[in-house]
């Protein structure tokens, strides 16, 4: 009789009788065993009743003829030959006294009691008794000359258990019989109901196992077929639900691509064997800029575009045989990110790698179709070779991002491959930005100030607070690297904040001790974007305790112009608290005029670059006078950057530009130095004065460059 549980059928960490029909049989044949004992034990005990009632009827019978014999003077061997008739086993008359008259008493045989003697002959009746193992009975009788007596006879219950006996091994040998007949086949029924429910047991242990047993048990109408119906729906259910899973694990919902997690098992498999291969990290630029212009429903379709483009570039390199001998024909193409694809190539080399990128590359050369509209896309592709660039998933990734990263810089469609040095640089960055991080928690920046001097007076008017950032290993790193690493990794806000903060701190002790100063302060366009700007930075500058008059903000022409509403809305409660703005690089974009004078600034920065060709590029020359002159009619001041000789201050001066700063003047330096040159650059002013005389000072100081240069 199979089954799920016994050896061989499946389950070999249970034993045959756990399983349903074993016990099941057993049940049944245990309640069958007891039934029949109940049965053959109130059988026997019925046929051992019988048996003693009819003897007991015949020792009534035996007993009256005795007593009727007594009463006719019996003699004794009479009275023995009647017992013997009577098939008695024991037969005596007692006197009144208890005396034995006739007859004898046998020691096995009970002894008369007094009750019995008592109860014999009420109603002409014998007293019956069942004690020892006889049956008796008694009967009053009177002898001829009228004493009474009494009559006992008894015959031994053998042969009434005798045939208890025998019954119940009769009745045990059929009941043995029967059960031998029954419980195999109740085993045999049982086993075949239950072979619905072990086929459900091994379907649900065992996912896809006895599909067949458990759909043939779905057609059943009863409980099982209920079950094994239900079983059936919750197995699809979980298909389906693993499925889905697993799409949302190994791919991309919206291109149907593999996503990372299939890219990084399919690498991991392929560097585990040794294989050579080509990983294209692809980032395509433009997919943001068409979901913000067009809404993310195009956005979508410019991403599905874009993945079709490199699916038909994949399947053009491996058609036109670029693929070297021994590599796959297909390419291995993923969606990893919002805007980010991976290419992978097994068996290719760098040479063929590159053809693929370049293929890539040429498949985004037109514009392409977005519902009405039409727009131009490009790539910036990262190329690494496995195992030379990386061992690893996670090493092989890195290399291709660092080479991505690269091409990135590099501009649009443009392709870099991976080597040590890329890896280094990106590895670099990495721990650059960890101790960027490191040091705005621990305020480990400094802030220096650059002089800005007022040129018709020829007298300090300001500064501008510039970020230093000395490194304990490298040294002083240069503000162009870390501060637009920290726009790339999201830390140019909080610098920009400590920059305000320790601006306007220092500017609030410059004022305490007589230092009329202004202080300007640089704004980054990530951190001029935020939609709190203007109230972040009157906190920051209030909470330093500065005089928000004397504070200037910079903001690039390019941030300013960005976005001309939020610079409108953002600027003006910071004008209207006194804070100065400037209009930062001046020159270096390409303003709406008429929109840039709506906003409220008070001073045009004029870019270095355009003062230090001001001397040999005649348009140069005119950038310079033109915005000199416009901001002159708007009544705005400006400020030349970058002076660093006498040619270009005299140039700036004649131009009629309000304020300089540069090398010439002063290099940026920390507070404390800061402090001493203008102590020093007062004294200097001073001795000037009292050179020229008493009538110049009350007059307007016609300060030259041996003046200015003074201190």
């Amino acid at each position: 009789m199979p089954h799920a549980n016994w050896p061989g059928a499946g389950g070999s960490d249970d034993r045959w009788w756990r399983g349903l029909a074993a016990r099941s049989t057993l049940a049944l044949g245990a309640a069958l065993a007891t039934l029949a004992a109940v049965v053959i034990i109130t059988g026997g005990l019925y046929v051992r009743g019988a048996a003693i009632a009819s003897t007991e009827r015949d020792l009534a019978a035996a007993a009256q003829r005795l007593a009727a014999a007594i009463g006719q003077d019996v003699t004794p061997a009479r009275f023995d030959q009647l017992s013997e008739a009577a098939a008695l086993d024991y037969a005596y008359v007692l006197g009144p006294a208890g005396e034995v008259l006739v007859g004898a008493r046998p020691s096995s045989a009970p002894a008369p009691s007094p009750d019995l003697r008592s109860d014999a002959g009420r109603d002409g009746a014998a007293a019956l008794t069942v004690e020892r193992g006889f049956a008796g009975a008694a009967v009053r009788a009177a002898l001829s000359d009228g004493s009474a007596v009494t009559v006992h006879v008894g015959r031994s219950l053998h042969d009434a258990e005798a045939a208890m006996r025998g019954m119940i091994a009769r009745a045990s040998l059929a009941a043995l019989a029967l059960l031998a007949l029954i419980l195999p086949i109740s085993a045999l029924l049982i086993d075949r109901v239950a072979a619905p429910l072990r086929a459900l047991t091994r379907a649900v242990t065992r996912p896809g196992a006895a599909e067949d047993e458990v759909r043939r048990a779905g057609g059943r109408r009863d409980e099982i077929g209920a079950l094994a119906r239900a079983h059936l729906s919750i197995a699809r259910n979980l298909a389906e639900s693993a499925d889905a899973l697993h799409r949302l694990t190994f791919d991309d919902p919206l291109t149907r691509l593999p996503n990372r997690g299939s890219l990084t098992s399919r690498l991991t498999a392929a560097l585990q064997v040794g294989r050579k291969l080509a990983l294209l990290r692809v980032e395509v630029v433009g997919l943001a800029r068409v979901a913000a212009g067009l809404g993310q429903q195009h956005g979508d379709d410019a991403i599905l575009g874009a993945a079709d483009r490199l699916r038909m570039a994949s399947a053009d390199w491996a058609r036109t045989g670029q693929a070297p001998a021994g590599a796959d024909a297909s390419v291995f193409l993923a969606r990893i990110s919002d805007s980010g694809f991976a290419m992978l190539a097994l068996g290719a080399d760098g040479e063929s790698a590159e053809q693929l990128a370049r293929r890539a590359v040429a498949a985004f050369e037109t514009p392409m179709p977005v519902g009405d509209h039409f727009v131009t896309l490009s790539l910036a592709i990262g190329v690494a070779i496995g195992p030379d660039d990386g061992d690893e998933a996670d090493g092989l990734l890195r290399s291709a991002s660092a080479a991505l990263s690269a091409a990135r810089s590099a501009g649009p469609q443009s392709v870099r491959t991976a080597d040590a040095g890329l890896n280094q640089l990106a590895y670099g960055r990495l721990r650059l930005e960890e101790d960027l991080r490191r040091a705005l928690d621990n305020n480990e920046l400094e802030v220096h100030f650059q002089p800005q001097i007022a040129l018709k007076p020829g007298v300090v008017s300001g500064a501008e607070a510039l970020v230093r950032w000395r490194h304990p290993i490298r040294g002083l790193v240069p503000p162009i690297e870390f501060v637009t690493l920290a726009e790339e990794c999201g830390l140019v806000e909080q610098l920009g904040r400590f920059v305000l903060a320790e601006a306007s701190r220092v500017c609030a002790g410059w004022t305490t001790r007589g230092m009329s100063l202004r202080v300007a302060v640089n704004v980054s366009t990530l951190q001029f974007r935020n939609p709190r700007f203007g109230e972040s930075a009157l906190e920051i500058i209030r909470a330093a305790g500065a005089d928000p008059s004397r504070i200037e903000l910079e903001i690039t022409e390019s941030a300013a112009m960005g976005d001309p509403e939020h610079a409108a809305r953002e600027l003006a409660p910071l004008k209207a608290a006194g804070v100065r703005i400037a209009i930062d690089d001046f020159g270096t974009g390409y303003s709406n005029l008429a929109t840039l004078t709506q906003l409220p600034f008070d001073v045009l920065k004029i870019d270095r670059a355009f003062v230090l060709d001001a001397l040999n590029a005649p348009a140069a020359r005119v950038v310079v006078g033109t915005v000199i002159g416009m901001a002159d009619n708007l009544g705005v001041e400006t400020v030349a950057e970058g002076v660093e000789t006498e040619e270009q201050l005299d140039f700036v001066i004649s131009h009629g530009c309000t304020y300089a700063q540069g090398y010439l003047f002063g290099r940026p330096m920390a507070a404390d130095a800061f402090e001493a040159w203008y102590a020093n650059r007062l004294v200097s002013e001073l001795r000037a004065l009292a050179e020229r005389g008493a009538p110049e000072l009350s007059g307007s100081p016609g300060w030259g460059v041996g003046a200015l240069m003074a201190g």
